[in-house]
């Protein structure tokens, strides 16, 4: 299996320390996300935080892959994960779509599936990418 990303929701690490924020909170969470932006410092000090088991802060982001693959490799990412979202483009392309929350379930190991050949790599390079402090956070852990 081959996967390129496509598409990310930009900021994701603010968002996440976002929603982090609005779980403790009286303000409302555009006023965070205002107050948050361009504190990269603070940014920070909040994703040191993140327990990663919390995964509903994780959920608020999209990754959107390019996939090269057979339908047997697409059905063992879905086994994998069940909150991929596939679309057949054509034979051997599939647009697939996931969360950060996803994405660090499969690489920490959680439910002892594995995704097919290459998914697990083309995840790593995403999570850098799109979230360098929780790449780092994942792959200290043995990822």
């Amino acid at each position: 299996m081959e996967m390129r990303l496509l598409a990310t929701t930009p900021d994701a690490e603010l968002l996440i320390a976002v929603a982090m924020l609005t779980t403790s909170s009286d303000e409302a969470p555009a006023d965070i996300y205002v107050a948050l932006k361009g504190d990269e410092r603070r940014v920070h000090k909040l994703l040191k935080r993140l327990i990663l088991k919390h995964g509903s802060v994780l959920e608020h982001n999209r990754l959107v892959f390019l996939a090269e693959a057979e339908e047997g490799e697409v059905l063992a990412l879905l086994l994998a994960h069940s909150f991929f979202e596939v679309s057949r483009l054509g034979e051997r392309r599939w647009l697939l779509s996931c969360n950060l929350r996803t994405v660090l379930e499969i690489l920490m190991g959680e439910g002892g599936k594995r995704p097919p050949e290459g998914a697990q790599e083309a995840l790593i390079t995403a999570l850098k990418q799109v979230a360098p402090r929780l790449h780092q956070k994942v792959m200290g852990r043995g990822g």
